[in-house]
């Protein structure tokens, strides 16, 4: 027997044993809809669950009269339908679709199993695959993994090392394709235009960054990044947004008291030419000062004190370059979104804030960190439809078109 042929049968024999006394007979089939349009069925691993609504808003906009069957996501402790051979068996019986989307990594072993058994195209997306799992090797589960991934119709991958990792165990080229992750698509916030006008008109080209959100425990460190700053670029603005209104006096003083001319928002004064800081009055105008600044920093990831901590596709969104300390529980997707797409700059404490607002007063370093962060914040139309896209040319193999 080839090699290649021996890899197959020990990935039979690891689905095999997988689904071995699995499955509870047969019970709990998701309901079907009602109609004659093409029906394919749909699992959502946990973390992917903010790029279903994407997807499927995608699929209905272009059919209308597909008919989507929805596997529930198991609860916490519970076993995932997906991995019922009965169960599945029965519900690809009943339902008869023309396509499986699978959203997110989880690869749930008897739903694709039962649709390899009867030719159904398989289609994964959002998918980010673990290089160690995929591995080489004579290990039952590597090879369980490569047998179900190479069986796929398409593979759409969020990053390159997933599609490094597709491509390793040997699907084929045409059927991997790197997309990025599907990503939270918000409205840009919104500023009245003759305010930013004006006030573009005094910075004058001036370096400005922006404070996002700022809590106590991390004003010292902001207010010596600052001093950096200035050592480079003593013409440079800081524009501080207190997550706590209540603190723009204090924050104030603290600045005056480290020699630093300052403007507070609260009271009416602007930042002209000889102010190096400028103090908001808080969470109001957010989007003004996404604007204006070149570079954000989100408050609160530095020292986990998160209460105020904005979302970072806020600043993305607006053109601004967006720095983040280790703190990112609030966000976690967005931020791991932004890091892996080279959209952000992340650093460890107060000496690293400080040199990476120096290295950002290159104008070049700012604009390519905020375009790759805009492309991030932004992106997850496109990524939905090419997701769409790649199902329907599944699909059409079967002779439907949307």
């Amino acid at each position: 027997m080839s090699a290649a042929g021996l890899e197959s049968g020990l990935g039979q024999l690891g689905i095999w044993l997988h689904l071995r006394g699995r499955g509870t007979g047969g019970s709990g089939l998701p309901p079907v809809p009602p109609g004659a349009g093409p029906a394919i069925v749909v699992h959502v691993a946990p973390q992917a669950e903010q790029a279903e609504r994407q997807v499927l808003r995608r699929l209905v906009t272009l059919r209308p009269d597909l008919r989507i069957i929805r596997l529930p996501t198991p609860a916490a402790g519970l076993v995932d339908p997906g991995e019922d051979p009965a169960l599945m068996r029965q519900l690809l019986d009943t339902a008869r679709p023309q396509a499986l989307l699978l959203l997110g990594a989880a690869l749930p072993v008897a739903l694709i199993a039962a649709a390899a058994e009867r030719a159904i195209p398989v289609v994964l997306a959002e998918a980010r695959l673990d290089p160690q799992r995929s591995a080489s090797g004579w290990n039952l589960k590597q090879a369980l993994r490569r047998q179900l991934l190479r069986g796929m119709a398409h593979i759409l991958v969020t990053d390159p090392a997933s599609e490094a990792a597709a491509l390793r165990i040997g699907v084929p080229r045409e059927r991997v394709e790197m997309t990025g992750p599907v990503t939270e698509i918000r409205e840009p916030l919104h500023c009245s235009e003759a305010e930013h006008q004006a006030l573009a008109d005094l910075l004058d080209g001036r370096h400005a960054w922006f404070a996002a959100g700022l809590p106590p425990s991390e004003e010292q460190a902001v207010l010596a990044a600052h001093e950096a700053v200035l050592r480079h670029s003593h013409r440079a603005l800081l524009i501080l947004a207190p997550g706590d209104p209540g603190r723009a006096p204090a924050l104030a003083d603290q600045a005056e008291t480290m020699g630093m001319a300052v403007a507070q928002r609260a009271l009416d004064e602007e930042p002209e030419p000889e102010i190096q800081v400028l103090v908001t009055d808080g969470m109001t105008e957010m989007g003004l000062w996404y604007r204006l600044a070149p570079v954000s920093f989100m408050g609160g990831t530095l020292s986990g004190d998160l209460a105020a901590t904005r979302h970072p596709f806020e600043a993305a969104a607006l053109g601004s370059a967006v720095v983040h300390g280790p703190r990112t529980e609030r966000y976690p997707t967005e931020w791991q979104q932004l890091d892996r797409a080279g959209a952000a700059r992340a650093v460890s404490g107060a000496e690293g804030l400080a040199q990476a607002m120096v290295d950002l007063t290159s104008a070049e370093l700012a604009a390519t960190l905020a375009h790759n962060a805009w492309a991030v914040s932004t992106g997850g139309a496109d990524v939905a439809i090419r997701i769409a896209d790649r199902l329907f040319e599944a699909l059409s193999r079967e002779g439907i078109h949307p």
